[in-house]
């Protein structure tokens, strides 16, 4: 039951009392949503002052500017669930993104350098035949990898510009090497660097730009940098950032959802059970 933080001397019958005169018949869960969010999430907003009372018995936990408290709005969607598995309400604030409509024009490659973007993700890919939904799924990675990399500057200009309040908080969470990594991480160089470096060797190898050469021919280039994996150059690089960022993208594609059986973006209204009948010894 949750009490009046402003009144000391409420008991549970008084609340009892107090909610049977709008309807006798109330459910936990409707009892809950009558409260309001704000109740209800009293207890993670704010603590009880020693020696305080009334108004001020409780104080709003103050966060860094950035710092949010739990969704009210995610939580009745949870509490109003009739059903054992229920998914999110369309439109509701943690619904599906929807892919962007229209034609889509890179913000950070050029047209030609997005075309490699494009050939070296399905390269990583393994695919070897063509097909509608190997084409989409490539041009979706790589339009994530593009907006990914034309945001990169100013992601890590805002890492640099925390508080050392945020600072701290983010090295007690990820630890310092991690925030330290976020801070110098470049991908705007890597990639320019990386595609300078694959044009030189795609020239030297067979005089030829890299998408005009075989697919076998292509493959052998990354096929070296996987072999040379060790060394530091612009080639190796780009190589272990285009392998991170595929992966990435891939397994939070239409297709890398499906591939993983992906159930999120709904919730239990009940503990599932486990579906092992037997489980070995």
């Amino acid at each position: 039951m949750i009490k009046d933080p402003t009144r000391k001397d409420q008991t549970c019958s008084e609340a009892h009392a107090s909610s049977d005169t709008e309807s006798p018949d109330l459910t936990r869960r409707e009892w809950l949503l009558r409260l309001g969010g704000t109740a209800v999430l009293t207890g993670l907003q704010g603590s009880p002052v020693a020696g305080a009372s009334g108004p001020d018995a409780v104080k709003t936990n103050q966060l860094p500017p950035g710092l949010y408290y739990p969704s009210e709005d995610h939580m009745t969607h949870a509490l109003e669930s009739d059903g054992r598995f229920r998914p999110t309400p369309t439109g509701s604030e943690t619904d599906f993104l929807s892919p962007p409509g229209g034609s889509f024009a890179p913000q950070f490659f050029s047209l030609s350098d997005f075309k490699i973007v494009e050939r070296l993700v399905a390269l990583v890919l393994g695919e070897s035949e063509s097909s509608g939904e190997m084409e989409a799924t490539t041009q979706e990675i790589a339009q994530w990898i593009d907006r990914e990399v034309y945001n990169a500057a100013a992601v890590r200009k805002a890492a640099l510009n925390l508080s050392p309040q945020h600072r701290t908080l983010a090295v007690a969470f990820y630890g310092e090497d991690a925030v330290t990594a976020f801070e110098t991480h470049d991908p705007q160089k890597i990639w320019k660097q990386g595609l300078d470096w694959i044009a030189s060797e795609s020239n030297r190898r067979w005089s030829k730009p890299f998408v005009d050469t075989s697919p076998a021919s292509q493959s052998d280039i990354l096929k070296s940098l996987n072999e040379r994996a060790e060394s530091d150059n612009a080639g190796t690089r780009l190589f272990a950032l285009l392998k991170n960022q595929v992966g990435h993208g891939f397994y939070t594609s239409q297709r890398g959802l499906k591939e993983l059986d992906y159930k999120g973006n709904a919730f239990y209204a009940e503990c599932p059970g486990c579906n092992v009948p037997v489980h070995p010894k």
